[in-house]
Protein backbone atom coordinates (compact mmCIF):
# COMPACT_ATOMS: atom_id res chain seq x y z
CA UNK A 1 0.00 0.00 0.00
CA UNK A 2 2.91 2.18 0.67
CA UNK A 3 4.56 1.60 -2.60
CA UNK A 4 1.16 2.05 -4.04
CA UNK A 5 1.08 5.82 -2.93
CA UNK A 6 4.93 6.70 -3.77
CA UNK A 7 4.09 5.63 -7.40
CA UNK A 8 0.79 7.87 -7.25
CA UNK A 9 2.98 10.94 -5.75
CA UNK A 10 5.89 10.39 -8.37
CA UNK A 11 3.29 10.40 -11.52
CA UNK A 12 1.51 13.57 -10.00
CA UNK A 13 4.55 15.20 -9.70
CA UNK A 14 5.98 14.00 -13.23
CA UNK A 15 2.81 15.36 -15.06
CA UNK A 16 2.79 19.20 -13.12
CA UNK A 17 6.42 19.00 -14.71
CA UNK A 18 5.20 17.86 -18.12
CA UNK A 19 2.82 20.88 -17.82
CA UNK A 20 5.14 23.71 -16.53
CA UNK A 21 7.72 22.82 -19.71
CA UNK A 22 4.44 22.63 -22.27
CA UNK A 23 3.58 25.90 -21.14
CA UNK A 24 6.77 27.53 -21.21
CA UNK A 25 7.24 26.29 -24.32
CA UNK A 26 4.21 27.79 -26.14
CA UNK A 27 4.63 31.14 -24.38
CA UNK A 28 8.27 30.89 -26.12
CA UNK A 29 7.03 30.11 -29.44
CA UNK A 30 4.08 33.21 -29.20
CA UNK A 31 7.08 35.13 -28.35
CA UNK A 32 9.23 33.95 -31.05
CA UNK A 33 6.31 34.10 -33.56
CA UNK A 34 5.54 38.01 -32.78
CA UNK A 35 9.24 38.97 -32.73
CA UNK A 36 9.74 37.18 -36.50
CA UNK A 37 6.12 37.74 -37.97
CA UNK A 38 5.01 41.66 -36.18
CA UNK A 39 6.93 43.14 -38.51
CA UNK A 40 5.62 41.96 -41.68
CA UNK A 41 1.85 42.15 -40.46
CA UNK A 42 2.20 45.93 -39.61
CA UNK A 43 1.29 48.58 -42.00
CA UNK A 44 1.91 52.35 -42.76
CA UNK A 45 -1.18 53.56 -41.92
CA UNK A 46 -0.75 57.43 -42.47
CA UNK A 47 -3.48 59.48 -40.57
CA UNK A 48 -3.91 62.96 -42.73
CA UNK A 49 -6.37 66.05 -43.05
CA UNK A 50 -8.91 64.80 -46.05
CA UNK A 51 -8.48 68.12 -48.78
CA UNK A 52 -11.75 69.06 -48.24
CA UNK A 53 -11.03 70.44 -44.49
CA UNK A 54 -12.40 73.65 -44.53
CA UNK A 55 -8.72 75.77 -44.04
CA UNK A 56 -7.61 73.40 -46.55
CA UNK A 57 -10.55 73.78 -49.43
CA UNK A 58 -10.21 77.79 -48.83
CA UNK A 59 -6.39 77.72 -49.33
CA UNK A 60 -5.64 79.42 -46.14
CA UNK A 61 -3.44 75.78 -45.48
CA UNK A 62 -1.56 73.68 -47.95
CA UNK A 63 -0.38 70.16 -48.09
CA UNK A 64 0.35 67.78 -47.57
CA UNK A 65 3.80 67.93 -47.41
CA UNK A 66 7.57 65.83 -46.43
CA UNK A 67 5.94 62.86 -46.43
CA UNK A 68 8.30 60.42 -44.35
CA UNK A 69 8.31 56.61 -43.30
CA UNK A 70 10.79 54.83 -40.88
CA UNK A 71 11.12 52.14 -38.98
CA UNK A 72 11.25 51.73 -34.73
CA UNK A 73 12.45 48.63 -33.15
CA UNK A 74 13.78 46.02 -35.98
CA UNK A 75 10.20 47.13 -37.44
CA UNK A 76 7.68 46.51 -34.74
CA UNK A 77 6.89 50.09 -34.78
CA UNK A 78 5.88 52.15 -38.42
CA UNK A 79 6.28 55.54 -38.28
CA UNK A 80 4.55 57.94 -41.25
CA UNK A 81 4.01 61.45 -40.92
CA UNK A 82 2.60 64.16 -43.12
CA UNK A 83 3.41 67.82 -42.93
CA UNK A 84 0.78 70.92 -43.51
CA UNK A 85 1.84 74.75 -43.51
CA UNK A 86 -0.04 78.25 -43.94
CA UNK A 87 0.56 79.20 -47.22
CA UNK A 88 2.42 81.93 -45.90
CA UNK A 89 4.92 79.39 -45.04
CA UNK A 90 5.56 81.64 -42.17
CA UNK A 91 3.54 81.46 -39.68
CA UNK A 92 1.89 78.55 -38.94
CA UNK A 93 3.23 74.45 -39.41
CA UNK A 94 1.24 71.44 -38.24
CA UNK A 95 2.82 67.33 -38.45
CA UNK A 96 0.74 64.33 -38.21
CA UNK A 97 2.18 61.82 -36.93
CA UNK A 98 1.53 58.08 -37.01
CA UNK A 99 2.85 55.50 -35.07
CA UNK A 100 1.61 51.81 -36.07
CA UNK A 101 2.06 48.54 -34.15
CA UNK A 102 0.85 45.62 -32.40
CA UNK A 103 0.41 46.79 -28.71
CA UNK A 104 -0.97 50.06 -27.56
CA UNK A 105 1.83 52.50 -26.88
CA UNK A 106 0.29 54.16 -24.48
CA UNK A 107 2.08 51.85 -21.50
CA UNK A 108 5.50 52.51 -23.26
CA UNK A 109 6.82 56.10 -22.42
CA UNK A 110 4.26 57.70 -24.37
CA UNK A 111 4.68 60.95 -22.98
CA UNK A 112 8.50 60.87 -23.42
CA UNK A 113 8.24 60.08 -26.77
CA UNK A 114 5.62 63.07 -27.44
CA UNK A 115 7.90 65.51 -25.80
CA UNK A 116 11.44 64.04 -27.98
CA UNK A 117 9.13 64.34 -31.42
CA UNK A 118 8.15 68.27 -30.24
CA UNK A 119 11.62 68.56 -29.29
CA UNK A 120 12.81 67.49 -32.75
CA UNK A 121 10.65 69.52 -34.51
CA UNK A 122 11.08 72.96 -32.50
CA UNK A 123 15.19 72.10 -33.27
CA UNK A 124 14.09 72.14 -37.01
CA UNK A 125 12.46 75.26 -37.16
CA UNK A 126 15.27 76.83 -34.92
CA UNK A 127 13.28 76.83 -31.51
CA UNK A 128 13.88 75.43 -28.36
CA UNK A 129 11.14 74.91 -25.72
CA UNK A 130 10.29 76.07 -22.28
CA UNK A 131 8.71 74.20 -19.20
CA UNK A 132 5.60 72.63 -20.99
CA UNK A 133 1.81 72.66 -19.40
CA UNK A 134 -0.45 69.85 -19.53
CA UNK A 135 -4.19 70.98 -20.45
CA UNK A 136 -7.65 69.99 -20.86
CA UNK A 137 -10.46 70.57 -23.41
CA UNK A 138 -13.22 68.39 -23.42
CA UNK A 139 -14.94 69.93 -26.63
CA UNK A 140 -12.94 68.61 -29.33
CA UNK A 141 -14.06 66.49 -32.18
CA UNK A 142 -11.64 63.91 -31.74
CA UNK A 143 -11.23 60.42 -29.97
CA UNK A 144 -11.77 59.86 -26.40
CA UNK A 145 -8.48 59.72 -24.46
CA UNK A 146 -6.53 61.88 -26.23
CA UNK A 147 -3.64 64.30 -24.44
CA UNK A 148 -2.64 67.86 -24.99
CA UNK A 149 0.65 69.67 -24.26
CA UNK A 150 1.58 73.34 -24.89
CA UNK A 151 5.13 75.32 -24.83
CA UNK A 152 6.39 78.75 -25.45
CA UNK A 153 9.02 78.32 -28.33
CA UNK A 154 11.28 80.32 -27.35
CA UNK A 155 13.80 80.97 -31.05
CA UNK A 156 17.81 80.50 -31.21
CA UNK A 157 18.30 82.60 -34.19
CA UNK A 158 16.24 85.26 -36.30
CA UNK A 159 17.26 83.72 -39.56
CA UNK A 160 14.29 80.90 -39.99
CA UNK A 161 11.81 82.86 -42.09
CA UNK A 162 9.14 81.31 -39.99
CA UNK A 163 9.51 84.00 -37.60
CA UNK A 164 9.25 86.94 -39.90
CA UNK A 165 5.20 86.74 -38.68
CA UNK A 166 6.41 87.05 -34.87
CA UNK A 167 8.66 89.78 -35.42
CA UNK A 168 11.42 88.19 -34.28
CA UNK A 169 14.90 90.15 -33.95
CA UNK A 170 17.98 90.14 -32.01
CA UNK A 171 18.58 92.88 -29.61
CA UNK A 172 22.11 94.33 -28.73
CA UNK A 173 22.71 90.85 -26.90
CA UNK A 174 22.31 88.89 -29.64
CA UNK A 175 19.37 87.46 -27.58
CA UNK A 176 16.26 87.25 -30.15
CA UNK A 177 13.06 89.00 -28.79
CA UNK A 178 9.90 88.11 -30.73
CA UNK A 179 7.06 91.06 -30.96
CA UNK A 180 4.13 87.98 -30.32
CA UNK A 181 4.64 84.50 -28.74
CA UNK A 182 5.16 81.64 -30.67
CA UNK A 183 3.26 78.23 -29.56
CA UNK A 184 4.28 74.73 -29.64
CA UNK A 185 1.05 72.18 -29.03
CA UNK A 186 0.86 68.75 -29.14
CA UNK A 187 -2.37 66.39 -29.19
CA UNK A 188 -2.04 62.64 -29.04
CA UNK A 189 -4.41 59.67 -28.62
CA UNK A 190 -4.51 56.08 -29.50
CA UNK A 191 -6.64 54.08 -31.42
CA UNK A 192 -6.95 50.12 -31.90
CA UNK A 193 -8.04 49.47 -35.69
CA UNK A 194 -9.91 46.30 -35.37
CA UNK A 195 -9.58 44.93 -39.06
CA UNK A 196 -5.73 44.90 -38.97
CA UNK A 197 -5.74 44.31 -35.19
CA UNK A 198 -3.26 46.76 -34.89
CA UNK A 199 -3.16 49.94 -32.80
CA UNK A 200 -2.43 53.82 -33.82
CA UNK A 201 -0.85 56.34 -31.72
CA UNK A 202 -1.74 59.82 -33.45
CA UNK A 203 1.01 62.75 -32.77
CA UNK A 204 -0.31 66.09 -34.16
CA UNK A 205 2.03 68.93 -33.22
CA UNK A 206 1.76 72.77 -34.20
CA UNK A 207 3.96 75.43 -34.46
CA UNK A 208 1.92 78.61 -34.57
CA UNK A 209 2.76 82.49 -34.40
CA UNK A 210 -0.33 83.23 -33.08
CA UNK A 211 -3.69 82.30 -31.48
CA UNK A 212 -5.44 82.42 -34.82
CA UNK A 213 -3.00 80.25 -36.37
CA UNK A 214 -3.24 77.67 -33.21
CA UNK A 215 -7.12 77.54 -33.55
CA UNK A 216 -7.04 77.03 -37.78
CA UNK A 217 -4.52 74.03 -37.19
CA UNK A 218 -6.81 72.81 -34.05
CA UNK A 219 -9.59 72.47 -36.54
CA UNK A 220 -7.87 70.51 -39.29
CA UNK A 221 -6.37 67.81 -36.53
CA UNK A 222 -10.27 67.70 -35.52
CA UNK A 223 -10.75 66.14 -39.46
CA UNK A 224 -7.50 63.95 -39.41
CA UNK A 225 -8.78 60.23 -40.54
Amino acid sequence: MEESELRVGGWEKKSGSRWLKRLFTIILIAILGFLIIGPTVINYSPAYVPSSSLYLANGMWNGPFDIYYSKEFTGHVKISSVTYETTNDQSGKLKVITMSSLINLEDFRLQERVIERVKEEAKSEGMVLSNGLILSDDELDIPTGYSIYQWDALPNSAEYDFYQEAGCYPDFDLIVKCESEIIAKAFVWNQENTMTLQYQTIICIILGTNVTIINQATELIEDVI
